[in-house]
């Protein structure tokens, strides 16, 4: 038990440094970035592949390697080295007035729904409503408002 609490404890502590220490870089905009949405997600994908979403209902945010669920409502894949986390930072996806549908400057389609891929990084929409992103060797999923990292 111990163990497990060390180890939410510094999970914790990072995930509270990570808009400190991040929030520039997850927030960059070089020009080169592209807006999208797909259900109550607004995502964008920036010209060095970092990627994000802002969800306009809370979600659970799962960790394979905590026994816990953390509340976000947003998540971003900006590091290669970090998994995907909040910046607690809500609203740097979204441009005024929203973003244009995931139909609409898709890339691709796939087996279940739309896809778009830009500066090496990759969303789609999946089976019965679920939504992944992928990028710099990292992936998140969504389902019923359930964020599985990995």
């Amino acid at each position: 038990m111990r163990h497990i609490v060390k180890r939410v404890v510094g999970v914790l502590a990072v995930a509270g440094l990570a808009p400190v220490l991040f929030g520039a870089t997850a927030q960059a905009d070089d020009g080169d970035k592209v807006y999208f949405s797909s259900g109550s997600m607004n995502c964008s994908i920036a010209g060095d592949g970092a990627v994000g979403c802002d969800f306009t209902n809370q979600v659970q945010v799962q960790y394979k390697f905590l026994p816990l669920m953390l509340p976000a409502r947003d998540i971003v894949i900006d590091q290669a080295w970090l998994p995907a986390h909040p910046t607690f930072g809500a609203g740097a996806h979204t441009l005024p007035g929203g973003n244009p549908d995931l139909v609409n400057v898709k890339t691709g389609a796939g087996t279940w729904g739309a896809f778009i891929e830009h500066a090496g990084a990759r969303c789609e929409s999946g089976f019965h409503g679920s939504f992944s992103c992928t990028s710099k060797g990292r992936s998140w999923s969504i389902y019923s408002g359930i964020i599985s990292v990995s």
